[in-house]
């Protein structure tokens, strides 16, 4: 079975070109998780700048032989976990679509999807396909779209992730469609500690309240 959040090789223009492996992701994704409980460093509309920094400087630690750098590196891997992540949560908003929380990957019919993907380019390459760093992704990224008081109108929120991806795919120079995904990276998510869980179920709880 193909993982989505493996890496291999990326064909982008000049020193975009990197090969990220499984373990590479897992560290970034853990460490990005890190920083976005970090008031400092994440608040409601987003991560402040400077971030890509920190994650160089705690890569560095736990992978000194790697050689990544917040730019381009760092940076342009950031977005591609947060374009898959924001797209997959635009198909999860449409009838059709549902989430395999077993496999992590999303669940609909294949025409649905090329249908999906033809509005959608950023869906692309998500069919059949696990993302295994899901639910980290959400933790990170769902907060930015919770409801209740004094947050926006989930639709409205979810249009507003829609105008960011556009953006965020005019930025990467369409990476992700030439990007050949492993078949051999090991299949297992990280592990959450305690805050990350109670996060988590926060953000389920407010995103079934926000369906009903």
């Amino acid at each position: 079975m193909e993982h989505l959040g493996s890496s291999s090789i990326v064909r982008g223009r000049g020193n975009n070109k990197r090969i990220w492996t499984y373990f590479e992701d897992e560290e970034l994704i853990k460490a990005l998780f890190e920083i976005a409980l970090d008031p400092s460093w994440k608040s409601e509309g987003g991560f402040k700048n400077g971030y890509c920094q920190v994650l160089e400087n705690v890569l560095a630690k736990k992978l000194p032989n790697s050689g990544l750098t917040a730019v381009p590196h760092i940076e342009s891997r950031v977005r591609h976990f947060r374009t898959k992540f924001g797209a997959i949560e635009v198909m999860l908003t449409k009838s059709g679509f549902s989430w395999d929380d077993n496999r992590k990957m999303i669940q609909c019919e294949k025409q649905q999807y090329d249908d999906h993907c033809r509005k959608n380019n950023e869906a692309k390459g998500l069919y059949g396909v696990a993302f295994p760093h899901y639910d980290t992704l959400a933790a990170i990224y769902g907060k930015d779209i919770a409801t209740g008081e004094g947050a926006e109108g989930f639709g409205e929120a979810v249009a507003n992730m829609e105008k960011e991806i556009v953006r965020d795919i005019q930025d990467e120079e369409d990476e992700e469609d030439e990007e050949r995904v492993s078949r051999e990276t090991p299949r297992r998510s990280l592990h959450l500690g305690g805050a990350s869980i109670q996060l988590l179920q926060a953000l389920r709880s407010g995103r079934k309240t926000a369906t009903n």
